[in-house]
């Protein structure tokens, strides 16, 4: 995950490390601690493969910060990571989901659409489990089922931002496709993978 941020950012503009960090650390700090200890490994892997490449050098201070940039490779590896294999556990795990999520920008509508349905089925599902443990484990301490009823809150605040997210985005595609009412759309769901065609 931590090389599809990487490539997402550089997407945007070239960036030297401590840059790339900031950024990382501004869109996924609230669920996620990046360190230079695992970005600075992951740039020189990246590198390596050919998905990103230095871009010149920058002096700062004491020291030639680099910036990286993301290649045509990196570009192609960037949306296969982003679009391709999607598991249904990745849409119900929410770091990913978010991760993958604050990519959504360079995803056809469609693809979008698919996911923001898979990950609020996914959330009905977990509503009906909650709803079920509690109602099957009555005598529950009112701590238990005081965290029980948050969690159904939460989940049920995520489904009704994702119906604005769909909304939008079958708003969308009628738009783009002259409002003639049709969208085309496949899920499969084989072997727990989500796709778009």
């Amino acid at each position: 995950m931590l090389d599809l941020a990487i490539m997402g950012l550089l997407k945007e503009r070239p960036m030297h490390g401590y840059e790339l960090k900031k950024r990382l650390s501004y869109m996924l700090g609230h669920f996620w601690t990046v360190s230079y200890g695992s970005l600075y490994p992951a740039l020189k892997r990246l590198e390596k493969g050919g998905s990103i490449e230095r871009a010149y050098s920058v002096k700062e201070k004491t020291r030639n910060r680099h910036v990286y940039r993301l290649t045509r490779k990196g570009d192609v590896q960037f949306m296969r990571l982003l679009t391709q294999n999607i598991s249904e556990a990745s849409l119900s795990d929410p770091e990913k989901f978010d991760l993958r999520m604050a990519f959504f920008q360079y995803m056809e509508p469609e693809t979008r659409l698919n996911l923001l349905e898979a990950r609020r089925r996914f959330l009905e599902e977990q509503v009906a489990r909650f709803k079920a443990y509690r109602s099957s484990n009555a005598d529950e301490d009112r701590y238990r089922r005081g965290l029980l009823s948050h969690k159904v809150d939460l989940a049920r605040s995520d489904i009704r931002w994702l119906d604005r997210l769909m909304d939008h985005e079958r708003e969308t595609i009628l738009k783009r496709d002259g409002g003639s009412g049709k969208i085309k759309m496949e899920l499969e769901t084989g072997e727990g993978q989500v796709s778009a065609v």
